[in-house]
């Protein structure tokens, strides 16, 4: 107990010392950031106000006046230990004129030769104000330099401001707060020090139990209970242990659910691969042992090869999928839709199977929002499946019917089509595995897509069933229950 104690007394002081840490870094970025950045606004403003004053003396030619402003700066700029130049243009097609300038952009190279100062005059003659902070060697201070665009009526830039002012007041403020942050944040420590150790004797004693209670569960005593009550989350955890010991039980028996369904499973595949993968040896061995040299013969078999593994591959897809659907585990993606869309969507993935037979389709339905909850693909999948079976054993010539209806709180669909008649004793059967109606002859299929259409509609608390005569053709009827946002 008391190796678990330390561990969690020294792991919460731990994080909580990172965190005090990241903290104190964290407003110290901030504060010297908005610090700097005011100092940076005040100089970029002063550089701007300087601008326009000498835009408009130059523009209306008002020297005297100029004059008496530069003398009114420099004594600003003297109380504020800030420097101002006035630097024309040379590049520009009317640069500043020289009677407005306090300096020359040679003079600033030779007193500032650092490549940044090139870099914000650039900018500066594009048209951007650009600023940086580097230590002067000469003043022994760290200095704030910005350059501000002069521009003509017609928007050119005639020449620049160059104001630079020292950030000594805004360093001392910057280390006198992280003076009193220190501080703060050692006594914000030291406090939680203190409740680290409170807490961590707090949190100890229900952990040692409930870990004793998970070792005799693992034992095998599901009966087992914490004996542990409290109102907070361990007292949760407790409970949840308590609900698990009475878990274990039904989760044992869904194991052996769950193995017994995978036995069958791989007994089905077994059972349903047994007489293709026969047929496939038979061919193949009687072509290895050159017992077909007919090359028409050959190509018959090597296209039933190809038939035989079509309807392997299919039997696979089908037993993946109901599989799938069988696990309670697997989330359907529900939403609201349209039946009538995702009948009219199915439809057309399937007519190049009805030109092959020169069949026809229609959807119609009573009303135009017909909406349930459901998962798109997964229903598009039960009308696919219902279609192409009414191809595959429709009549040549015929017309496949979808209808959707409106009723009572359900939505109604029926796919209808005339070809084979399944016997009425045979109705409840086709939705079982691998079984075939009697009289469906050699149609190609894995026995599997009513299956799964079945477990899809059960998924969505919907109904599935099928009716089939002579005079009516075979009509496949789906019941689906009505999405709120429909009946409201």
């Amino acid at each position: 107990m008391k190796k678990m104690f330390w561990r969690v007394f020294v792991s919460f002081g731990l994080v909580l010392l990172i965190f005090s840490g990241l903290i104190g870094l964290m407003f110290t970025r901030f504060n010297k950031t908005n610090i700097d950045g005011a100092y940076k606004q005040q100089l970029g403003d002063l550089a701007s106000g300087v601008a326009s004053y000498v835009r408009q003396a130059a523009m209306n030619g008002e020297e005297e006046s100029y004059t008496d402003y530069l003398m009114a700066l420099d004594e600003l700029c003297e109380a504020q230990e800030i420097d101002v130049w006035i630097m024309s243009n040379s590049l520009a097609k009317e640069p500043l004129s020289e009677d407005y300038t306090t300096s020359t952009v040679e003079d600033l190279f030779r007193a500032y030769p650092q490549a940044e100062t090139r870099t914000i005059l650039s900018s500066a003659c594009k048209g951007s104000v650009k600023s940086y902070s580097a230590y002067d060697e000469t003043l022994k201070s760290t200095m704030l330099r910005l350059m501000a665009p002069i521009r003509n009526d017609a928007g050119e830039v005639m020449g620049v401001v160059y104001v630079y002012g020292p950030m000594e007041m805004q360093n001392n403020t910057m280390i006198q707060y992280q003076k009193y942050m220190s501080v703060c944040v050692m006594i914000g420590l030291l406090l939680a020090l203190i409740l680290a150790v409170v807490f961590s004797q707090m949190l100890v004693r229900p952990i040692v139990k409930i870990k004793e209670s998970a070792l005799v569960l693992a034992a095998g005593n599901y009966a087992h209970k914490t004996g542990v009550k409290r109102k907070d989350e361990l007292g949760s955890l407790a409970e949840s242990m308590d609900i698990l010991s009475d878990r274990l039980v039904e989760a044992e028996e869904y194991r052996e659910a769950s193995e017994q369904n995978r036995r069958d499973f791989f007994s089905n595949v077994s059972h349903e691969l047994r007489t293709p993968i026969t047929v496939i040896k038979g061919y193949v061995d009687s072509m290895v042992e050159g017992l077909v040299t007919d090359e028409k013969k050959r190509t018959e078999y090597m296209n039933r090869i190809q038939s035989e593994c079509g309807g392997m591959e299919r039997l696979v897809s089908d037993l993946l999928i109901l599989s799938r659907m069988q696990n309670p585990d697997y989330e359907l993606n529900m939403e609201t839709l349209n039946v009538i869309a995702v009948a009219q969507d199915a439809m057309r993935g399937i007519r190049i199977l009805m030109k092959e037979k020169n069949m026809t389709g229609q959807v119609d339905y009573q009303d135009a929002c017909s909406l349930v909850e459901g998962d798109y693909d997964r229903i598009r999948q039960v009308f696919t499946i219902l279609l192409q079976n009414a191809v595959k054993y429709g009549d040549p010539d015929t017309k496949i019917q979808v209808n959707i209806d409106r009723e009572e709180g359900l939505i109604k669909a029926r796919i209808q089509d005339f070809g084979s008649v399944i016997p009425e004793e045979e109705w409840d059967n086709v939705f079982e595995k691998f079984y075939r109606a009697s009289n469906h002859g050699e149609h190609e299929g894995s026995g599997l897509g009513l299956v799964v259409a079945k477990n899809i509609c059960q998924r969505h608390n919907a109904k599935i069933y099928v009716t089939s005569s002579k005079e009516n053709g075979t009509c496949f009827h789906l019941i689906f229950p009505e999405s709120s946002q429909n009946i409201t």
